[in-house]
Parts: structure tokens; C-alpha cells; sequence
């Protein structure tokens, strides 16, 4: 009888630490896909707000030194313009849901900065490139500590 019991003690342990690192192991990769799912985001974002501000500012500087761009150069600039803006736009959207409070509020002004009214062209771009560094740099301090490592117990 006293080996039938050892035996169930014996079984009940296993069990109980089975369930107890099967429960770890789950969380732990819930909690990385999570976390490479949000830098696989911010990473997206930086990457397109970095070649907006690599658009607006050739373009911004063409208009400064009143010259004209090489045509083949300036359909270039709008294919980085083209490719970049609807990510930053999809990110917009996305919202909360990926990103910190702070980034998608930093993400709706500049989204609803695109309307604001100008006086000349040289004025929307200047205006458009401060814009777009300020949402690059609010946004690359953000993904600093937002997807800084969490040390956890368990």
C-alpha cells in the first residue's frame, strides 16, 4: 500500500510541474510574439517616417535654392513618398493597439497636420518636414521605452 501512495505522490508532482512549466513556457511566448509583433511595427514606422523626412526635405531644399529637379530624380522622391505614406497612414489607424498612448496621439496630429492651410509651397514643405522630424522623433523616444525588455520573475 505504502508503494501505491509514493507511486501517486510521485505522479501528482510530475503533474502539478508539467502544468506549472507548460503555463511559463506558454506565457513567455505569448509575451514574445507580442513584443516582436510591436517592433516589427514600430520598426515599419520609423523606416516610412524616415523617408518622408528624406522627401520633404530634397524637395524642401529644391524650393529653397530655387532649383529645378532632375525629372527622373523627382519621380524617385515620389515613389519614396508613395510607398512611405500609406504605412505611417496604416500606423495612424492601427493606433492604441500597437503603439503607446503618446505615439498615437503624436501619430493623429501629424495625420491631421496634412490639412492645415499655407501660404506658398515653400511654406507647406518646411512646415510639412518639421512636422514629420518632430513625429520621427516622438516616435523613435517612445519605441525606446516602450519595447525596452521587461525583466520578470515569472
Amino acid at each position: 500500500m505504502d508503494v501505491v501512495f509514493e507511486l501517486l505522490k510521485l505522479g501528482a508532482v510530475g503533474l502539478i510541474a508539467g502544468l506549472f512549466t507548460s503555463f511559463i513556457a506558454l506565457k513567455d511566448y505569448r509575451y514574445k510574439k507580442w513584443w516582436e509583433l510591436r517592433v516589427s511595427a514600430y520598426q515599419t514606422l520609423i523606416e516610412a517616417l524616415s523617408d518622408l523626412v528624406y522627401y520633404y526635405e530634397r524637395l524642401y531644399n529644391a524650393e529653397l535654392l530655387k532649383q529645378e529637379l532632375n525629372p527622373e530624380f523627382e519621380k524617385k522622391l515620389e515613389h519614396y513618398h508613395d510607398l512611405a505614406f500609406p504605412k505611417v497612414r496604416k500606423a495612424a489607424d492601427l493606433g492604441a493597439f500597437l503603439f503607446s498612448e503618446d505615439v498615437n496621439s503624436v501619430l493623429s496630429k501629424y495625420m491631421e497636420s496634412r490639412w492645415d492651410k499655407h501660404q506658398t509651397y515653400g511654406d507647406f514643405l518646411d512646415m510639412r518636414l518639421y512636422q514629420t522630424k518632430l513625429c520621427l522623433k516622438s516616435v523613435v523616444n517612445a519605441s525606446k521605452s516602450d519595447l525596452k525588455v521587461k525583466r520578470r520573475w515569472l
